[in-house]
């Protein structure tokens, strides 16, 4: 737990605002802004091997490691699966592999692009070689997980197409795996939606699709999640148009989902690409990449669709969102935060200086969020050409951390940047005050318990947003153990403090889910 600091009564009269001022006089941060106190000026960059090293995909553990996966080139023509995990300053967590580092050769030029995090801890890092889908499992410490496949790892070809492709890693509920991509059976309009399902021990589950393989008959799949009711949803590229297919948890289409299972949005006259989804709480599919303009130039893209698949006119224009970003930028990752705003982030590049990593935020009708960063959005210069965030995280203080690769001196490397989240906007990382106090469960759906190292009596509790404005109070408490109730609050970070005769005793961050 956080160490624990003591008020006086000044806090108490110039209310919270004042209380995090005198507190953590240095947490004021403008959101959307580079965190200094991670890496080197809110940047990370590792190098792995002597040539090509890209990073694809990120999370973020329970303990707000960070595992950023991918691939390295062992030579021009070879190339292994690579994770590295960071502790949450962005220094290596040495526990982990060698010096923090893992690599895994399994087929010809395997190239991983999509980890997930089981909930015991071991890590699945989804890829391809040249012809196959390759996946790889993990222990908590770097290992291979011999219980998993052969050896660790899985080798799967999709019959009758000459090369497949994952590009996305999901796990159920009961622990079975789901991989989604695509398979090509000639030219790029000959590439269809693929869903494989595994049993948790790496074999293929038989009682899904054929021989646990479903081969749809649209695009290239870049993103996949799965819904609160057990439904596929996978998204991607459909000949140049943005294309999504949702299956029933039996590997069956969902004909109640756009037309007969499939959703095509054309953007216009020129192409576009969906490179990424997210499912909102309200089960609205929001999808977000690129699409050419009439320079043509690509510009930042989001779709959001109705869960039935029609587009939902409540946002943007007719559905979508354009955005331009210097020259050209494409978005190449996206991520909904608690409170519903949307994140879009990918590369940019400006005409003179080098592609930059870059993000927006959007509010939840569309407009883009302009307390964040510059106008809503953040350029980020790293690197001397092709550089790119491929992926968002979220920690647990509300720290936004991208992950991608930098091209610099000659080489492409494994990056990261970390940026102000809402939370250190006026307020303080740790503000736990007096005692060994508990909150549990935290993050909660519909209620919490605060257990107090002492008893209070006739205390006020006070819940507040990461802005500082007072959103729930409850009088009269006594007792050691509180029952917070979540009442009407949107999912989203809090602060709770607890005062006893003018005195503050305890406070401590809420996190409300609708998981």
């Amino acid at each position: 737990m956080a160490k624990l600091f003591t008020f006086n009564t000044l806090f108490a009269r110039f209310l919270f605002s004042v209380f995090i001022a005198y507190c953590l006089p240095t947490t004021f941060a403008q959101t959307g802004t580079l965190d200094n106190s991670f890496g080197t000026n809110g940047k990370v960059i590792t190098t792995l091997g002597t040539f090509v090293d890209k990073g694809n995909s990120m999370v973020i553990q329970d303990d707000d490691k960070i595992v950023l996966g991918g691939y390295t080139h062992t030579t021009y023509t070879t190339s292994d699966f690579a994770l590295v995990r960071y502790n949450n300053d962005g220094t290596m967590d040495n526990s982990f592999g060698t010096g923090g580092k893992v690599t895994t050769p399994i087929g010809y030029q395997s190239q991983g692009h999509s980890v997930a995090i089981q909930n015991d801890g071991k890590i699945l890092l989804g890829g391809h070689d040249q012809y196959n889908i390759n996946l790889a499992r993990y222990n908590s410490d770097g290992s291979l997980d011999s219980t998993f496949g052969s050896g660790g790892t899985v080798i799967t070809d999709v019959p009758g197409h000459y090369s497949d492709e994952c590009k996305s890693v999901a796990i159920q509920t009961d622990g079975k795996i789901l991989l989604g991509g695509y398979a090509t059976s000639g030219g790029p309009d000959q590439r269809h939606f693929v869903l494989i399902r595994y049993n948790s021990d790496g074999s293929l589950d038989t009682a899904f699709g054929l021989g646990g393989i479903i081969v749809g008959s649209i695009g290239e799949c870049q993103s996949m999640k799965i819904q609160t009711n057990g439904k596929i949803v996978l998204a991607g590229t459909s000949e140049l148009y943005f294309a999504m297919e949702r299956y029933n948890s039996d590997g069956t289409l969902d004909t109640t989902f756009g037309t007969n299972g499939k959703v095509i949005t054309p953007l216009g006259i020129l192409h576009g690409e969906g490179n990424s989804m997210a499912i909102q709480s309200d089960n609205k599919i929001v999808l977000g990449g690129y699409r050419m303009l009439n320079t043509p130039a690509p510009v930042f893209t989001l779709a959001r669709y109705n869960s039935d698949g029609t587009l939902d006119n409540t946002f943007g224009v007719d559905g979508t969102i354009m955005t331009t970003i210097g020259t050209t930028s494409k978005g190449r990752s996206l991520r909904i935060q608690n409170d519903g705003k949307i994140i879009l982030a990918g590369r940019s590049y400006n005409g003179t200086n080098n592609n930059n990593f870059t993000m927006v935020r959007y509010n939840t009708d569309g407009t883009i969020d302009t307390a964040f960063g510059t106008g809503g959005k953040t350029v980020t210069p790293i690197g001397i050409s092709y550089s790119t965030a491929e992926s968002i995280g979220i920690d647990s203080n509300d720290k936004i951390i991208l992950g991608g690769y930098v091209h610099i001196d000659s080489t492409i490397h494994f990056a990261l940047t970390r940026y102000n989240g809402d939370a250190s906007v006026g307020l303080g990382e740790d503000f736990l005050i007096q005692g060994n106090n508990k909150v549990y469960p935290n993050p909660f759906n519909a209620s919490t318990t605060i257990e107090l190292s002492t008893p209070v009596d006739n205390a006020e509790l006070t819940v507040f947003n990461t802005y500082g404005q007072l959103v729930k109070q409850v009088e009269n408490i006594s007792g050691q153990e509180i029952q917070l109730s979540r009442s009407n609050l949107p999912s989203g970070i809090y602060f709770f403090k607890l005062t006893e005769n003018n005195k503050i005793i305890a406070a401590d961050k809420l996190i409300i889910s609708n998981k």
